[in-house]
């Protein structure tokens, strides 16, 4: 069978990512088997012109999509992504009698509803790396799928959908197929090649779906499959910086500790950045991080009012912040901090209590986000329906935001107020 891959991303933002976990899915396939092409868009400057030439030469037998964004989660300058992606499926069904298969992060955010919009062939919610190649097979035997694990698709009553399955064993999954893209180009732009270490999120933010679509318990590579993954990015792939992509990569602590003691004992000279938890960073592990190659942590912060770090239910006190800030400080550890304005219970006092925080650190970079996206199965959701911003049977496959009713006359002009002076402090996404 012949086999079009494409990723349909074309939202850079700060940094374009490469599509991982198609470069996964890609890596379940038996190349002995089928014949395989990845078309990415990311930095297409006709997409429609090389989507038909590749639909004309390659004329493939299935025409896998990959979904990552349904918007740019931008409140200030909303950008609806899906009928772009439904236009491409068009040109596919127009051009091609391939079999179409949708999947990807943003699918999974509201699986049948999205289905229902965009009309492919089936979709796959949540991880396709097990489900997918058992659905070539299917499909190019003719046979039933409809047992898989995640699948969706149309029947004359309606849409229907499996619930899927989680991957247990990650160190069974092969190394993703980054071979497959521009790495270099993705690297320019990016700066960093990203890998997934772990799945799932055992933290309970207010407005997070991760802990529903990748489940609340800790799935784990070994360390040994991690340093075995980052030697093939820097060897084969020509990668010299990383970003572990995971929630939040200092829990569980021991992990953390394996992952880099393991890169040490290996040898392995790369750089990487990733994401830590502000209660867990003592002296000794900032030291082990930096051994390991890390040159950068974003805290994983959201506000630095007492009062937000509750209501969003960080599980963060403003004294861990200040204690892990002063430390990296001290050891001359750059960090991010990134801030979500607007949650419920935002108002004047809280704002400026974190950004009179900010003011006295010394980030590398300093960015506030206004308004947070509202996600199904949060309980975000659950306080937007309460208070009348959504529907509760809407899917939110169209973007929709919550911001404090107390600040959202005034705070972009404040924000941007407060940014003067600062040059490494910036509104996220400003108009």
């Amino acid at each position: 069978m012949k086999i079009l891959f494409i990723a349909s991303n074309r939202l850079k933002r700060v940094m374009p990512p490469m599509p991982l976990g198609l470069a996964s899915i890609i890596a379940t396939i038996d190349e002995s088997r089928h014949e395989i092409r990845v078309l990415d868009l990311m930095f297409s400057e006709q997409p429609e012109a090389e989507l038909k030439a590749v639909l004309t030469d390659f004329a493939p037998d299935l025409i896998a999509i990959s979904v990552r964004n349904i918007d740019n989660q931008s409140y200030l300058h909303t950008e609806y992504l899906l009928p772009g992606i439904k236009t491409l499926i068009q040109h596919c069904q127009d051009l091609s009698d391939a079999t179409l298969v949708i999947g990807g992060p943003a699918f999974t955010v509201s699986p049948k509803a999205i289905f229902a919009y965009l009309k492919p062939d089936f979709g796959i919610a949540g991880e396709a790396e097990l489900a997918f190649p058992v659905l070539v097979d299917r499909i190019e035997g003719e046979a039933d799928c409809t047992d898989l694990p995640g699948l969706v698709w149309q029947e004359p009553d309606g849409v229907k959908m499996n619930p899927p399955e989680f991957i247990e064993d990650l160190d069974s999954l092969p190394i993703p197929r980054r071979d497959l893209f521009d790495n270099q180009r993705y690297a320019a732009e990016r700066s960093f090649g990203n890998i997934v270490i772990k799945q799932g999120c055992s933290f309970r933010c207010l407005y997070c779906d991760s802990p529903h679509t990748m489940g609340s318990r800790w799935r784990k590579k070994s360390p040994e499959k991690v340093v075995d993954e980052l030697e093939i990015m820097q060897k084969e792939n020509g990668i010299q910086m990383a970003f572990f992509t995971d929630a939040i990569f200092n829990t569980p602590l021991d992990y953390a500790e394996a992952v880099c003691h393991a890169i040490i004992d290996r040898g392995v000279k790369m750089g990487w950045m990733t994401t830590i938890h502000p209660a867990h960073v003592s002296r000794e592990f900032a030291e082990l991080m930096r051994d390991a190659g890390c040159v950068g942590l974003s805290l994983a912060s959201d506000s630095c009012s007492e009062k937000m770090l509750k209501n969003l239910r960080k599980d963060i006190t403003k004294e861990d912040l200040l204690s892990a800030s002063e430390l990296l400080e001290e050891m001359d550890i750059n960090y991010i901090l990134s801030f979500l304005i607007g949650g419920p219970g935002e108002d004047r006092e809280t704002v400026d209590e974190t950004i009179d925080f900010v003011s006295q650190r010394s980030p590398l970079l300093a960015d506030f986000c206004v308004g947070i996206r509202i996600m199904p199965h949060t309980a975000l959701f659950d306080i937007a329906v309460e208070e009348g911003v959504v529907a509760p049977d809407d899917p939110l496959m169209e973007p929709k935001f919550y911001v404090s009713s107390l600040i959202e006359d005034w705070i972009v002009d404040h924000l941007k107020a407060a940014c003067v002076g600062h040059e490494n402090w910036s509104v996220s996404h400003e108009v």
